[in-house]
């Protein structure tokens, strides 16, 4: 977990849900990267130290599932929570891929509140920020 912000990697090839989730992140505090494809994923998940991650389940060059069991096998890959991002996948099928959870799209500002209260220390983090 970083200290201050919670660093979060949205991964989504669409670029409107890309940027609707990072405007809705931020305005929760969040410091937030994106990523168009799995690739960009693993190679921005090697450099950075992720406390959160909304994986889309179907992107180009590499799908979801793949990115997935790669970033798992990476140092620090079992420990970061993924969140599976679909329409289409259900839940079973996210944690049978090594996700932790699924967050139905289209993204929705109380459903990325809650799964930055399950998944990281987001509400302290913001409690503290403010002096509560």
């Amino acid at each position: 977990m970083s200290i201050g912000k919670i660093q979060v990697l949205v991964v989504e090839d669409d670029e409107v849900n890309a940027q609707v989730a990072r405007t809705m992140l931020e305005r929760l505090g969040c410091r937030v990267d994106l990523a168009a494809h799995g690739a960009k994923a693993i190679e921005l998940f090697a450099k950075e130290a992720y406390d959160l991650i909304f994986m889309a389940w179907q992107l180009p060059i590499m799908d979801g599932l793949e990115a997935t069991a790669r970033i798992r096998s990476m140092p620090r890959g079992q420990m970061v929570p993924i969140v599976g991002t679909s329409a289409r996948i259900g839940r079973l099928e996210c944690l049978a891929a090594g996700m932790n959870d699924l967050m139905p799209k289209p993204f929705r500002l109380e459903g990325l509140k809650l799964e930055l209260s399950k998944w990281t220390l987001w509400k302290e983090a913001t409690q503290a920020e403010s002096g509560k």
